[in-house]
């Protein structure tokens, strides 16, 4: 049976040791004609490097020999082209770059000059003779050393192909802690931009020795900062032909299953029950608007993470869908769109995504991190962090929305730390754990509903945020009832021609279901008005646990629906039952 290689991006040896492999040979071909130097952005967690590493395996001109071992049952194995084993392979990985403001320099100079000796002992039989020994002098000033190295194999019967792993990890790190060193290493010359004006220099020339670049990232912030000295990749991230080069379709997560299925004979559930239960939490993802229409993309690393916790608990339901190491997926959003002293445009932006799951801006491909300040580049940014994602409204509209619930997730965690550190709205852990059990096992929603509001009103004095008050209040349930692994909570589920507020899935053994419907008014609105939206909220009620969705659903899962009228007043919760 075929490993499952989760965590794992070597290619050759995902080859060698018949780990289980998801087909994405036959994008080479259109990279390949589409741009010698390419940029190609995508989240965290969507098999970038593997890829990476898999076209290095299919250029490297010492991997020749070995094609039919590294492609041979591939699509690319029937459609080989004419630059197959052509090129020496210099790969960089900045992933693993010092951030640190005081140590970042010296370990880049580090990582690139320890790249290029590996690279000169890896084809010292194709390299000019004495290409190290001519290197020593500046083998610790990485363009210096990048210059050189170009300038000693000018003659080589073989170009070289660059690649650039995680382009911006350390640059986005270091721009949240300091901006001012940030663009120290991206502006005029710092280090970082000199490095891109070599790589630049060296493919103007006539017979170039770098005949191809190719650079992975999560956003085009790093590279518009140094676009002066690097301007000649073309950005290929939103092209609709390669929307599925990184990731999984439906149609190979469904393979993979029934591979699995059969050669484990430990599945409990059937594949399409198994895929009911990963699409909310994995799937969703579209990185083009000409693809808005068709097959969407899962997270892969979510994926193997599923599967090989499926496997190895022999057909159970893994008790945390959501891979552990997301959480610094959380805490890189956090970074970048950084908390603001007061609720501020990035706080409201952010506020409307998670109450309604979609937002409306123009992606923006290219820009520098001085202009991230404007709302279009903010939600560009959080398009590219894989925060968003190309859809449609419930009217058809193309819009940008949530793609699934592991990252409605890491905005409620961004809005609950907003929460705690703007507001001072803070929960005790014993309480809320004592109600959320009530809340889970005893299908009673009260308890834990009633002490969240009393934690809102005992902190309403603290700010007047009357103008939002409906986004903060369902804000704060939803950071609550999204950071629990016994629920998917949705917001606006669509039932019976409307949206319900709040649904609450459950998950694995869990039998009790909640929808809520939350309504708001400012705390001067008089009593009619509560109870008229009182009155609406039941109405809605009473037509959405009717919808056949919802009920054959319930019938199907054996679940008992529980639902809950609340409503506020200002800070105050006037109604709840």
């Amino acid at each position: 049976m075929r490993l499952i290689p989760y965590g794992e991006t070597d290619y050759v040896t995902i080859r060698k040791e018949n780990s289980y492999y998801v087909d994405k040979t036959a994008f080479i071909p259109y990279f390949e004609t589409a741009a010698k130097y390419i940029m190609f952005l995508r989240p965290r967690r969507f098999g970038k490097t593997l890829f990476m590493n898999m076209l290095a395996a299919y250029y490297d001109i010492l991997e020749k020999d070995n094609y039919e071992q590294n492609f041979g049952g591939l699509d690319i194995y029937n459609h080989t082209t004419s630059n197959q084993g052509k090129y020496m392979i210099l790969k960089f990985d900045f992933s693993t770059v010092d951030s640190r403001k005081e140590n970042v320099e010296d370990s880049f100079n580090f990582i690139v000059c320890e790249t290029i000796r590996n690279f000169v002992t890896r084809y010292k039989s194709v390299l000019p003779a004495n290409t190290a020994e001519q290197l020593k002098d500046v083998i610790d000033i990485s363009d210096k050393a990048l210059n050189k190295l170009i300038a000693i194999t000018a003659n080589s019967p073989y170009k070289i192909y660059i690649m650039i792993d995680e382009y911006d990890n350390f640059a986005n790190t270091l721009f949240s802690t300091d901006e001012d060193a940030y663009k120290n290493l991206t502006h005029g010359d710092g280090f970082f931009r000199l490095f891109f004006n070599v790589l630049k220099a060296m493919t103007s020339s006539n017979n170039a020795l770098i005949g191809r670049i190719f650079i992975s990232g999560v956003s085009p912030l790093t590279l518009s900062d140094v676009t002066s000295g690097f301007n000649i990749a073309r950005n290929m991230s939103i092209d609709a032909n390669l929307n599925a080069a990184m990731g999984f379709a439906e149609s190979e997560v469904r393979a993979m299953l029934e591979y699995y299925r059969d050669e484990t004979g430990v599945f409990k559930h059937s594949v399409d029950e198994l895929i009911d239960i990963m699409k909310p939490v994995y799937d969703n993802y579209c990185f083009s608007s000409g693809m808005i229409d068709e097959e969407r993309v899962f997270n892969s690393d979510m994926v193997l993470y599923f599967v090989m916790n499926y496997q190895s608990q022999k057909g159970r339901i893994p008790e945390k869908l959501v891979d552990p190491n997301v959480s610094t997926d959380f805490f890189k959003m956090e970074k970048m769109v950084k908390i603001e002293k007061d609720f501020g445009e990035k706080s409201r932006i952010i506020m409307d995504i998670v109450n309604t799951g979609k937002a409306y801006f123009e992606l923006n491909p290219e820009f520098a991190i001085a202009e991230l300040s404007t709302a279009d580049n903010l939600q560009s940014l959080l398009y590219y962090m894989g925060l968003l994602s190309f859809g449609l409204d419930e009217d058809g509209v193309p819009c940008f929305v949530v793609p699934n619930e592991t990252v409605r997730l890491q905005y409620c965690r961004y809005i609950e730390k907003c929460y705690t550190q703007i507001i001072g709205w803070r929960t005790d852990v014993d309480i809320l754990s004592r109600h959320w059990n009530t809340l889970v096992f005893k299908g009673d929603c009260k308890p834990f509903i009633s002490y969240i509001a009393s934690v809102m009103e005992d902190n309403s004095s603290v700010r007047d945020f009357d103008a939002q008050g409906e986004f903060f209040v369902k804000g704060f349930f939803l950071s609550h009832f999204c950071k629990s692994s016994s629920f998917l909570a949705f917001t606006e589920l669509e039932a019976d021609h409307g949206f319900t507020d709040m649904f609450l899935e459950p998950l694995g053994y869990k039998r009790h279901a909640y929808m809520i419907e939350l309504k708001y008014c400012k705390k001067n609105s008089s009593d009619e008005t509560v109870a008229q939206l009182k009155e609406d909220a039941n109405a809605q009620l009473q037509r959405y646990i009717t919808d056949h969705r919802i009920t054959e659903k319930c019938a199907d899962k054996k679940w008992e629906l529980h639902t809950a009228v609340v409503v506020f007043r200002g800070w105050k919760m006037e109604v709840l039952e």
